[in-house]
């Protein structure tokens, strides 16, 4: 099967987006052999489909059905480079994307080579800490849930290995019933996170470079525990995503990322 892809880099968050129609139970499969280092190499997949709901210029699905704001952000790229965004101005796309029940607004600003991309995120369903076991060892880590991904949030020095994380997500993401989950190392002195990331529906399991909707766990959790308005820089190891949240009467509302794009190559994969 030959199959054409657009390689991104939103915060070296290496996504490809595929805009050829492939069926959806083939899409998991497909994606598994493209980010393969003898595929394409990448960290995520998604789908660009035709949109069904009136007033989407277009619909991102994912590999494993999750939502992803890089990805978002990474599809208005490519719709401002085929509209040819001039440099300096900004447009507004509205898109479907997997994981969201209502429409997600993706604001796009062409700056020199790549582009500045701002995403509406959909609030978290919920935000409590849950209790999880390994090796005998209790952790109560917040976990937020969002729509189509759940992420739990971990101090970096809590002595979890790299190895036993990656063993032991796939666990916990059948035990809580997640679409798709990401633990999250947290050092909350510098901002900074270390993101591991667990789809299902594609069995891919990545250290990811910058994840969007880690980064907005981590600004919801601020803006729950001030009961407020809350934005935070958080530095990744691809680079700095920010994340923008309201707290107000303990209610999380107005979630929104920000981070810039790059496109990197287009073409076809033969798998």
């Amino acid at each position: 099967m030959d199959v054409r892809f657009i390689k991104l880099s939103p915060t070296e968050n290496i996504t490809l987006l595929v805009p050829d129609e492939v069926p959806r139970e083939l899409q998991g499969g497909i994606a598994s052999r493209l980010m393969r280092w003898d595929g394409v190499a990448a960290e995520q997949v998604g789908y660009i489909e035709k949109p069904t709901m009136p007033g989407a210029r277009a619909r991102l699905q994912m590999m494993g059905g999750e939502f992803c704001g890089n990805a978002a952000m990474s599809l208005g790229a490519v719709l401002a480079r085929e509209d040819g965004l001039p440099e300096g101005e900004e447009r507004e796309y509205v898109l479907e994307v997997s994981g969201s029940d209502s429409l997600v607004a993706c604001r796009i600003a062409r700056v020199g080579n790549g582009y500045r991309g701002s995403v509406a995120m959909p609030p978290p369903v919920s935000i409590a800490p849950v209790e999880l076991e390994l090796d005998g060892r209790r952790f109560a880590p917040a976990a937020v849930v969002f729509p189509g991904i759940t992420h739990r949030l971990i101090p970096a020095d809590c002595g979890l290995s790299e190895t036993r994380a990656e063993e032991a997500l796939p666990e916990w993401c059948a035990h809580l019933g997640a679409e798709a989950l990401g633990l999250l190392f947290i050092d909350e002195d510098r901002d900074s996170m270390k993101p591991l990331v667990y789809v299902p529906g594609s069995g891919s399991i990545c250290w990811e470079r910058g994840c969007g909707s880690g980064a907005a766990a981590l600004g919801c959790c601020r803006a729950y525990e001030k009961k407020g308005p809350c934005r935070v820089r958080v530095s990744q190891p691809g680079g700095v995503i920010e994340a923008e949240a309201d707290g107000t009467g303990g209610i999380i509302g107005d979630v929104r990322i920000s981070g810039l794009v790059r496109l990197l190559a287009e073409g076809v994969a033969y798998l």
